[in-house]
Parts: C-alpha cells; sequence; structure tokens
C-alpha cells in the first residue's frame, strides 16, 4: 500500500496500516470508495473499466527496487556477483601487468626530447665539477650525488624503445626547510655521449621506482618546506651506456622572476648493473672465451 503522508509503499497487514517512515494511519479503501475517489478527483469522464479497477500492483522505482532485493537474495543471484567480484579482482591484475609491461613507452616519449641544458646554452655560466658521494653546497642548502643503478631494459620493461634503458640516480640533500624560500630544485638532466636528456618526472617514475626498488621518487620541491631529502631521479638513456654525467643548475628563487641561473654542477657516475644481470654477462664472456 502507498502511504497517504509520504507516498512510500508498504505492507499493510505487516505494519497494520502504519507507515514505517512517517508513522502515519493509513485505512485501506475498498474497490467501491476508490472508484468514488476518482469521480471525485477526475470527475464523471473518468474512462475506466472493470480490469482497471482492480488490485494491480504500481510498477515503479519502488517495485522494481523491491524486485531487485528479492532477486538479489536468491543462492544464484549471490553466486553471480561472487563471480563478478573474482572476474573484477582478475580483471585488475591483468590490467596491472600490462600496464607495467606497456606503459614504460609513456616514460620514455617526454625524455627522448633533448633536455634544456645550461651547460649547452650558456658559454659563460660556472661549471662546477664534484664527485660522487661529496657534499657541495647548492641554494640554500647542499647536495650529495651518491650512485646511478641500472634498473631495467627492454626484456624488463618491453615498452621501452629497443637499445634504451631505464636508470636511477641517488641523491641526497638538506636545507634550511623553511618553505617560503621557495628553495626547490630544478629537474636535473643526464648528459650520456653527449646527448642531455631530461629526468623523468616523480609522478611517471613512483610506480617503476616502487617495482624495481628505487623508492622514493624526487621531485624539485622535495627540499622546499624540509629539513632533507633522500630519494631517487628516473631517467632513460642507451642501453650500452657505462657512465653518465648528471648536472643540477643552481638557481637564486629570492625572485618572481623565475629565478636567475647562478651556476650548473656536474657529477660523474659509472652506472651500476644489479649483480645477477652481472653475473649472467660474465657467464655469457666466459662460454664465448671458451669457443
Amino acid at each position: 500500500m502507498r502511504c497517504y503522508n509520504c507516498h512510500k509503499n508498504f505492507d499493510y497487514e505487516k505494519y497494520y496500516g502504519i507507515c514505517p517512515k512517517c508513522g502515519c494511519f493509513n485505512q485501506k479503501e475498498t474497490r467501491e470508495e476508490r472508484h468514488e475517489d476518482l469521480h471525485d478527483r477526475f470527475g464523471d469522464s473518468y474512462a475506466h473499466s472493470e480490469e482497471g479497477r482492480q488490485d494491480t500492483p504500481v510498477q515503479g522505482l519502488s517495485g522494481a527496487s523491491e524486485n531487485v532485493r528479492k532477486a538479489a537474495a536468491r543462492p544464484e543471484a549471490k553466486k553471480t556477483a561472487g563471480s563478478r567480484g573474482k572476474g573484477f579482482l582478475i580483471f585488475s591484475i591483468i590490467v596491472f601487468v600490462a600496464g607495467f609491461a606497456v606503459l614504460g613507452s609513456g616514460i620514455g616519449a617526454s625524455i627522448f626530447m633533448a633536455a634544456d641544458s645550461a651547460a649547452q646554452s650558456d658559454d659563460t655560466l660556472r661549471l662546477i665539477a664534484h664527485e660522487a658521494g661529496e657534499t657541495f653546497d647548492f641554494q640554500q642548502g647542499s647536495l650529495q650525488v651518491l650512485e646511478a643503478v641500472k634498473l631495467a631494459d627492454q626484456e624488463t620493461l618491453p615498452g621501452l624503445e629497443e637499445g634504451m634503458q631505464l636508470i636511477a640516480v641517488h641523491v641526497a640533500g638538506e636545507s634550511d626547510g623553511e618553505y617560503e624560500d621557495y628553495n626547490r630544485i630544478k629537474e636535473p638532466y643526464l648528459e650520456a655521449d653527449r646527448a642531455f636528456r631530461n629526468s623523468i618526472s616523480a609522478h611517471e617514475f613512483e610506480p617503476y621506482g616502487q617495482m624495481l626498488g628505487a623508492r622514493p621518487a624526487l621531485d624539485g620541491w622535495d627540499l622546499s618546506g624540509e629539513s632533507s631529502c633522500d630519494g631517487w631521479y628516473g631517467f632513460v638513456t642507451e642501453a650500452d651506456a657505462q657512465e653518465i654525467r648528471i648536472w643540477f643548475d643552481e638557481y637564486d628563487w629570492s625572485e618572481w622572476d623565475g629565478g636567475n641561473l647562478l651556476a650548473a654542477h656536474y657529477v660523474d657516475l659509472q652506472i651500476t648493473v644489479p649483480e645477477t644481470e652481472a653475473s649472467e654477462a660474465e657467464a655469457e664472456g666466459g662460454l664465448t672465451d671458451a669457443e
């Protein structure tokens, strides 16, 4: 029955005519009373038939919802829902694996363009060399470039362009921790065989770094508002590259004009190859020598 007051459908016999939603008492009408009510509302010209006065349930949203609830309570419906849940889980796993294999191409897409290198564009700029592991003054703090590690090649990340590899550079830094200084680090860039490449954005590199053991990913704001940072920058370079040079451009961010370039710092690094891969390479070399 539909409540006179709030129009909610409810079981008249179960609730003794009292609407469970608003508490209004509803008196069940007879066919004759309902017939008279229709004439009172629509006049004597209201078209109706004997069939139209039957107690036919009204099909609407409430009725449909009730049917759905009844259907969902059946064992076969629950089984179907469980199957759908399992199917969604399997689908999610497939998407994750496919993303790991294919999205590597997305990593390289923004890196293959030549980096905007201050070392290339300004002959008068101060170029300052540092050793791996050396702590050097940088803006309102200091930086330390520790190591470069190979993370993957095309065999591990099929999405990478053939002949390329994904590497990560470990960097630590300290600053005054004052966010108001805007002491951000301009994204570093890599030089290998006189080719300059941009670093991968932290947003793009983060999932690969987590899966391949180089985390957390650093971005330019990690020293702004923090007293220290320790993490990795990702790069894509040629697979046969064994040595790289990483550049950090030092800026004066005290003005609101985009910063004034002060100097370019660089560190030469050997790319460390994972032990398993190095062992396999040595084994292949031994077989070649034996032949």
